[in-house]
């Protein structure tokens, strides 16, 4: 009987720690959409090189690399991936 109760809480332990990483990982996840900005002309990525330029067909903010920059056809920062 008491083997069962200890059973049963290791039970209910393992799924509480499956719930908390579970969602620890769902607020790691980045979920985009696939909309291009029609206002992004450009953008910088620190991994491409000190103001080396690339021209997207289709980005937007939450879909650009940790670190790159995306700016306007007038040279203004809108904004920078996370």
């Amino acid at each position: 009987m008491a083997t069962t109760k200890v059973i049963g809480i290791l039970f209910l332990c393992v799924i509480l720690l499956h719930g908390i990483c579970s969602v620890e990982y769902a607020e790691a996840a980045k979920f985009c959409t696939q909309n291009c900005d029609p206002r992004v002309s450009f953008m910088t990525c620190p991994f491409r090189g000190p103001n080396k330029k690339s021209f997207p067909k289709c980005i937007n903010c939450c879909g650009a690399s940790k670190g790159c920059k995306l700016f306007s056809e007038d040279g203004s920062l809108l904004c920078t991936g996370t």
